[in-house]
């Protein structure tokens, strides 16, 4: 830094890079510059005395600049800080304050989802299992029920058919006079009384049974004068 005086001589003292960078912002935001502002401090500290500059040594002032100037750059930005806060940083600072708030938020909700998720699959996974057993019993009981029926219906068939009461029972044809056999028959009256008289009893049934539509054999009753079927 240069000094003013009878003769300029660059004064240099020792200061913390982060310190001496917001000063020089501070001083920026007062619209002066740090090296004017130093230069106001050299003044206010050595006062308007030109002798008592002559009388200072040439080492003593640095000395006495470096800790004086340090000293003075730090209470100035510590008292700038507390009455002038720069926006700029107070909203940066929100901004970091927030980020850490959302960021701890969504790792809590991440973690609360994460176990969340885990639980309803475990629930899932026993609620599948549970319906597996049930529809498994279902099919069991399902096969038994087939089973049972099946073998009640060969059951009940084998009974009905063995019963000794079920019979085919073959309805009995009436007797039937000589017009009604022929036509039975589907021959003539004479062709009947012709066959029953020339034919022996035996082959005038197997005649009849030859043409009848059943394929009955018929005899003759004289008692009757009817004709019935043959046993």
């Amino acid at each position: 830094m240069s000094n003013t005086g009878r003769k300029k001589k660059l004064a240099s003292f020792n200061c913390d890079q982060r310190k001496w960078e917001q000063f020089i912002a501070c001083c920026n935001s007062k619209g002066t510059t740090a090296t004017a502002t130093l230069l106001e401090f050299i003044d206010l500290y050595l006062g308007d005395s030109q002798d008592k500059v002559d009388v200072i040594g040439g080492n003593d002032l640095d000395e006495r600049l470096d800790s004086k100037i340090k000293a003075s750059v730090e209470k100035y930005l510590v008292k700038s800080n507390k009455n002038h806060s720069n926006p700029t940083n107070e909203t940066i600072r929100a901004i970091c304050e927030r980020l850490d708030k959302l960021e701890s938020e969504f790792s809590n909700e991440s973690n609360s989802n994460q176990t969340t998720a885990i639980d309803n699959l475990a629930n899932l996974e026993q609620k599948v299992e549970k319906m597996y057993a049930r529809m498994t019993q279902l099919a069991e009981a399902i096969i038994k029920i087939q089973d049972y029926l099946n073998n009640q219906q060969k059951r009940g068939q084998k009974s009905y058919y063995n019963n000794s009461s079920f019979k085919v029972h073959t309805p009995r044809m009436q007797p039937l006079t000589e017009e009604g056999l022929a036509k039975r028959l589907g021959v003539s009256e004479e062709s009947v009384r012709k066959e029953r008289i020339n034919l022996p009893p035996p082959l005038f049934v197997a005649w009849c049974k030859g043409k009848d539509r059943a394929g009955l054999g018929w005899e003759f009753n004289e008692n009757t004068g009817l004709y019935q079927p043959a046993s």
